[in-house]
């Protein structure tokens, strides 16, 4: 290899950066006439190419032909919630179910979605992941959609749809009161502790989890803070996840 391997190496201050953070393209140019979404998406396949696909080669070959995962992660498509930076994971660490509000359909609901329950299935029962993580966060529109009523929008038919399996997350909210956490953080994190709990309404789960065989995870990614909170289901209560482990070098190609 020649040159300034540096050159091939992503920056630790630009992998992780919003499109419209890179040193490399201003913000103002996402906007720029001619520009287009897909042009600044396979710009972005193309720095993937020139710096971090060398490095992920050689553990993309190994993963190729099967995966071993150790985490099921259940979250939300909110854009701002980007799973393997919040966990420091990488490929084949997480299998993972995103949904409007990280939702998990009751068994036997009124509302009938197989999507999330398919997704445990195979985790559990085929990949043998046993843990469970659900993962809310602050400020999440699909919270906010319930406390605003839940009003059925003529094109968002489908999301109101959706939504009827928060509605036990906003009864237990309004059941239980106010307190110190603002109204959309505490069903934010409500929401979280409803859906393990509508996880274990599954009987073949709930089998597996009372012999210790699966264990369920509550977090939450509080946005403003970019920290991770994780949930003491004896408590109820949600701690900041200690410690800071040391840093690793990036290996070079």
């Amino acid at each position: 290899m020649t040159g300034d391997s540096s050159a091939s190496r992503p920056s630790s201050q630009r992998w992780w950066a919003p499109w419209a953070n890179r040193k490399r393209r201003a913000p103002a140019d996402l906007d720029a006439p001619g520009v287009s979404p897909s042009d600044v998406l396979l710009d972005g396949v193309r720095d993937y190419h020139g710096t971090m696909a060398p490095l992920v080669r050689p553990i993309m070959a190994e993963l190729a032909f099967a995966q071993k995962p150790q985490h099921l992660f259940i979250t939300c498509v909110d854009s701002r919630v980007v799973p393997n930076i919040i966990t420091a994971s990488g490929p084949g660490d997480l299998f993972i179910n995103r949904n409007v509000g990280n939702l998990v359909p009751r068994f036997g609901s009124r509302t009938p979605d197989d999507s999330v329950a398919a997704t445990v299935e195979y985790a559990v029962n085929v990949l043998g992941i046993r843990t469970i993580t659900v993962c809310g966060h602050s400020n999440c529109g699909a919270m906010a959609a319930l406390l605003a009523g839940g009003t059925e929008v003529e094109h968002l038919r489908s999301l109101t749809h959706w939504l009827r399996h928060g509605h036990r997350s906003l009864a237990r909210f309004l059941d239980e009161g106010p307190d110190e956490r603002a109204p959309l953080a505490r069903l934010c994190q409500i929401n979280v502790e409803q859906q393990l709990d509508n996880l274990l309404t599954y009987p073949w789960l709930r089998t597996m989890v009372d012999a210790g065989d699966v264990e369920l995870v509550g977090l939450y990614l509080d946005l403003e803070s970019a920290e991770v909170s994780a949930l003491n289901r004896e408590t109820r209560a949600f701690a900041p996840v200690a410690g800071t482990p040391p840093q690793e070098p990036v290996p070079a190609p």
